[in-house]
C-alpha cells in the first residue's frame, strides 16, 4: 500500500519541472493570492482571524510533507516571508487551526482544504519551496532542499567511484 502512495522519482521532478513553470510564468504574489487577492481578502470561517504564525507555518509544512523530514526554522522562515499572507491564514485557517488539524497530505487532502483554488496554488508554492530550496529566485537551501532528501539513490547526489552503464558492452545485461 505504501508504494502506491508514494510518488516515484519522475512523478516528483515532473511536479517540480510544472512547478517551476508556473512560477516562471506567474509573479509569486500572484501564485499564493489568485486574482484579486489582497491583504484584506477573506480568510474563510472560523474564529481565530489573526495573521498566520511562522509557527503555524512550519505545521502546515510539516503536515504537507508527511513529516518525513526535518525542517530547519531558519529556512521556513525565509519560506514564510515570502508567501502571500492572506492566502497563508486562509490555508492554515483551514487546516493547522482546525480543531483536530490533519498531519499529513492525506489528511489535509481529506478536510478538503485543497478543493479551493487558492488554496492549492499556496499549498503548492510551499511544497516548492521545500523541495527546491529556491524562494524568489534566490537559494534558500540547496543542500538540504527536500529534492535531495526524497532521492533514495545517494549516488546520484554525489561522486561515484563505481562506473554507470555496463563494465563490459560485450556481454548481455
Amino acid at each position: 500500500m505504501d508504494t502506491q502512495m508514494r510518488p516515484t522519482r519522475r512523478q516528483v521532478l515532473l511536479g517540480f519541472v510544472g512547478s517551476a513553470a508556473l512560477i516562471a510564468l506567474r509573479p509569486a504574489a500572484t501564485l499564493a493570492g489568485g486574482k484579486g487577492s489582497t491583504p484584506a481578502a477573506s480568510t474563510g470561517s472560523g474564529s481565530r482571524t489573526s495573521p498566520a504564525t511562522l509557527e503555524e507555518f512550519m505545521a502546515l509544512s510539516e503536515a504537507l510533507t508527511d513529516e518525513e523530514f526535518s525542517l530547519r526554522d531558519e529556512v521556513g522562515r525565509q519560506y514564510f516571508n515570502a508567501i502571500d499572507r492572506a492566502a497563508l491564514q486562509k490555508l492554515v485557517q483551514a487546516t493547522v487551526r482546525r480543531n483536530n488539524p490533519p498531519r499529513t497530505f492525506n489528511e489535509i487532502l481529506a478536510t478538503g482544504a485543497l478543493n479551493d483554488d487558492q488554496n492549492a496554488l499556496t499549498a503548492q508554492q510551499i511544497l516548492t519551496f521545500w523541495y527546491s530550496g529556491l524562494v524568489n529566485d534566490t537559494t534558500a537551501d540547496y543542500l538540504e532542499a527536500l529534492a535531495w532528501e526524497s532521492l533514495k539513490d545517494g549516488d546520484l547526489a554525489t561522486v561515484s567511484s563505481m562506473p554507470y552503464g555496463f563494465p563490459d558492452w560485450e556481454d548481455k545485461p
